[in-house]
């Protein structure tokens, strides 16, 4: 067993002999398998791609094996790189390809059946879709409508948030490396080729990349060297170029082109001009109508320039735009909420919109399990972990204040006063109280997190976030400062705080209290409520580029 690769990788594996260049054979129960290399199917910067098709012998009917499949090649060694990097590039492939493969990333990508490998090359064996990739599909179409398109978008977002809470950046997202999966009863797409994605910050210097990785018209600006005006001289350059956002903004390149039937920025100079704000973007349809004003706004704030203002996946999901594309089939199905999301239950409004079941029609479609009972209609999608546990966010697209904040250990509130004066108050003496209620709350958050909690700072009457804060100690509850006793306050804690920043509501009405609840808004819950690492990011995203901007 390689102990380079993962135990997961290895398990992969399938024990091969080659016959090159006719067919190979598996040694696998209960009968060995013999595939016969057919035509090519497809070529690109990490490999080529060959049809095989397995021969049947009357021992192995039953076998559950396809009887075609798609394998992809690729070379151990490349003449223009040393043996090092190629090794690194394969291997980093075989995690992707092997762990998205699982049942929990269904259906957003391409299933991987095993990989082979000889002294020259590994092959990876994926499942065969006769339809092709999304470039001829579109290339042989009209521009799609707004709703086929929203659906493709919602599909890769979906997939791209998966990779993303894993801590895996694609970075080379195009149509041809979105493979149709059906067309009817709709359009199903899954996300293919991995060649050069790799877990987020892996060290490999800048120019490599800008130099091998990705595709024209795909890239993002920091990629190709560009930057905004107003560029943050806290973060190295050199790493804002590897952030998940790479992801994000391909992904408005691909809606916006399947959109309109042409190319977006065409000419080099068309992206630098757009990213010094000397060119907006153009979206006119061949036939002069333009595209609605929720589409027009989900590219524009997809395709920022800089990428400290791009949103996540989970927040981009909450767009109003794909609002169509839930319609059309439901996202995945539901769990109950464990008893450790529970907490503070009773903050949850009873509006609060049931998560739809998934639609029959839909291609990944299955049962969905039944409410806990009382719990009413409070539900997690099976594809969120509790508590986002392995949720990996770019925190080198934060202020500095803010990097040092690990999102897989701590929890989140929104404070909510009905003036600024307590604010002040407490910014003077670094403590805060609230109501019995939402004390009890911050109290159990920070004993559970081992003291890693994260206060947000709201006035209702100015309809403003107006700072951001660490809890320094639990709640002493025995002492309550002058100043909070006129309000029936018990108790306080300390704080220490990261930002007196204030930021307007309408600058962050997007982001929801949970990614799985995005009607149910950050900036209109309760005060104490506990939100996602996910929400918390999006708002620490914005005071970074307030902050920035100020």
């Amino acid at each position: 067993m390689d102990e380079a690769l993962s135990d997961l990788v290895n398990f992969s594996r399938l024990a091969t002999e080659f016959y090159l260049p006719n067919f190979v054979v598996h040694h696998v129960e209960p009968a060995d398998e013999v595939w016969d290399l057919r035509e090519e199917i497809g070529d690109g910067g990490s490999g080529v791609v060959r049809k095989e098709e397995r021969r049947v012998h009357p021992s192995e009917e039953k076998s559950q094996s396809p009887r075609v499949r798609a394998v992809k090649q690729m070379r151990k060694l490349d003449q223009n790189q040393d043996q090092g990097q190629a090794q690194w590039n394969y291997r980093a492939e075989l995690e992707a390809v092997v762990k998205f493969s699982q049942p929990e990333y269904d259906p957003f990508f391409v299933h991987t059946f095993g990989w082979f490998e000889n002294q020259d090359s590994v092959f990876v064996a994926m499942e065969f879709l006769p339809l092709g990739d999304l470039e001829r599909f579109k290339r042989s179409s009209s521009p799609l409508s707004e709703s086929d398109t929203s659906l493709i978008v919602w599909q890769l977002i979906q997939g791209v948030r998966h990779m993303h809470e894993a801590g895996f950046a694609h970075r080379d997202l195009k149509p041809a490396n979105i493979l149709i999966a059906s067309t009817v009863p709709m359009l199903h797409v899954k996300i293919a080729d991995f060649g050069i994605s790799k877990q987020a910050m892996h060290g490999v210097t800048r120019l490599h990349t800008m130099r091998i990785f990705g595709t024209w018209g795909y890239m993002a600006p920091e990629i190709l060297g560009y930057y905004g005006n107003n560029w943050n001289t806290e973060t190295n350059n050199t790493t804002i170029a590897y952030t998940m956002s790479v992801d994000i903004w391909a992904v408005g390149v691909i809606a916006m082109t399947l959109l309109l039937g042409r190319e977006i920025f065409p000419l080099p100079g068309d992206m630098s001009r757009y990213v010094l704000g000397q060119q907006v973007l153009n979206f006119t349809r061949e036939q002069g109508e333009s595209l609605t004003d929720d589409a027009q706004d989900f590219i524009t704030v997809l395709l920022a320039a800089d990428p400290v203002l791009r949103p996540t996946a989970a927040a981009a999901l909450a767009h109003p735009w794909l609002a169509q594309a839930v319609e059309a089939t439901e996202p995945p199905p539901v769990i109950e909420i464990p008893d450790s999301e529970a907490d503070s239950d009773e903050d949850l409004p009873s509006t609060v919109p049931d998560s739809p079941g998934p639609s029959a029609k839909s291609p990944w479609a299955k049962p969905a399990t039944k409410n806990r009972p009382g719990k009413g209609s409070k539900t997690y999608t099976n594809t969120l972990l509790t508590k986002f546990k392995y949720l990996r966010l770019d925190n080198v697209l934060l202020s500095l204040k803010f990097q040092s904040i690990e999102f897989d250990k701590t929890r989140f509130y929104v404070l909510r006063s009905d003036n600024a004066t307590d604010i002040e108050s407490s910014s003077a003496h670094s403590v805060w109280t609230s109501s019995q209620r939402v004390n009890k709350i911050l109290d159990k958050g920070f004993r559970a997190s081992e003291g890693n909690v994260v206060l947000f700072f709201s006035v209702i009457g100015s309809r403003r976030f107006c700072g951001v804060a660490q809890m320094t100690s639990t709640l002493d509850w025995d002492n309550t400062d002058p100043f909070w006793v006129e309000d029936v306050w018990q108790g306080r804690f300390t704080l220490a705080w990261l930002s007196h920043t204030e930021l307007s509501f309408d600058l962050v009405n997007h982001v929801p209290v949970k990614e799985t609840t995005p009607g149910f808004r950050a900036i209109a819950c309760y005060d104490g409520t506990e939100i996602s690492p996910g929400s918390a990011y999006e708002l620490l995203r914005v005071y970074s580029a307030e902050e920035r901007r100020g």
